[in-house]
């Protein structure tokens, strides 16, 4: 079970900022976790909201801020940026593009010519990346020219009528409807968000590919003693 930093290592410093992904690197996990939007002057960032609001304390749309804007208010690190670190750290990415948006797949469509401008780099430096969305659509796009691309998945329905193998699926629902998992035998699974020492326990047991994880050192710590008991 491999440990990914959900914006970085969200516990313990501010979210999605590159002193955030700098502790997952710290603290030992196998990847690290970010959510994209398109930036005014169609930048790629990793910020989870549509709004600067619950972060900074100040409204402001992603999408109609600069990059530079959105950096003074919050850190912020774009995903270029954090290519490069997990390059140099030899840590792998999921990439979740955000939807819905009014600039539909145009995120999609950046993230994608983002990873092919440096796919040598990342080739060389043998880390893997995955995109992922909420969005039915998103993932189909995704599909058509990405070979690494799965859903994420809240509600019971979705795990059947998803468009990829692979899933990232919440830990409620997996702890309400375990038997999901003899249904997705076949997939790579991901779950997110998983922070308590309960849940990561208990899937520890079970065939995940990976968790996400607010808290990767603690995450780090439970999946390393799986191999002593």
């Amino acid at each position: 079970m491999r440990v990914f930093a959900h914006r970085g290592f969200s516990h313990k410093f501010p979210e999605g900022t590159r002193a955030a992904y700098q502790g997952a690197v710290d603290s030992g996990a196998d990847g690290f976790e970010c959510d994209v939007r398109l930036t005014r002057d169609k930048e790629i960032i990793c910020f989870h909201d549509r709004t600067t609001e619950r972060i900074a304390g100040k409204r402001g749309a992603i999408s109609r801020m600069s990059t530079e804007e959105i950096k003074e208010l919050t850190n912020a690190i774009t995903l270029n940026e954090l290519l490069d670190l997990a390059i140099e750290n030899n840590k792998d990415i999921l990439i979740e593009t955000k939807h819905p948006v009014l600039t539909g797949g145009a995120i999609e469509r950046r993230v994608m010519g983002l990873l092919h401008l440096r796919a040598a780099e990342i080739s060389a430096s043998k880390i893997n990346i995955s995109l992922m969305s909420f969005s039915y659509l998103a993932t189909l796009r995704m599909k058509r020219k990405y070979p690494h691309v799965m859903k994420v998945v809240k509600y019971p329905f979705a795990v059947f009528i998803r468009p990829t193998r692979d899933v990232a699926i919440d830990i409620e629902l997996l702890r309400k409807h375990p038997g999901i998992l003899n249904r997705l035998s076949t997939s790579r699974i991901y779950v997110w968000t998983v922070n308590s020492r309960e849940d990561l326990r208990w899937l520890k047991k079970r065939t995940i590919e990976g968790v996400i994880t607010d808290r990767p050192k603690r995450a780090r710590k439970i999946t390393l003693s799986s191999q002593h008991e």
